[in-house]
């Protein structure tokens, strides 16, 4: 009688923990996609403003200087 109780015991735990693995994974996918489709927004605007306007480079000390006089930073 033990035996038989260990072993539904046993049955309980495993399907509990695969249905908890199910839930747990259901949102993973549409995350993953905002998190691409962020990657590349920021590549298109990178390109963007590499091409039209001020040289990369420019734009980017300007970025650090703004960030840098925000937080009251002094720059290296």
């Amino acid at each position: 009688m033990e035996k038989l109780m260990l072993s539904l015991y046993m049955v309980q735990l495993t399907v509990a923990d695969k249905l908890r693995n199910r839930r747990r994974e259901s949102g993973q996918g549409s995350l993953e996609y905002v998190g691409m489709i962020a990657v590349a927004a920021l590549i298109i605007a990178l390109v963007v403003a590499a091409v039209s306007g001020p040289t990369l480079k420019t734009w980017i000390d300007g970025v650090i200087t703004g960030i840098t006089t925000s937080t009251n930073v002094p720059p290296k």
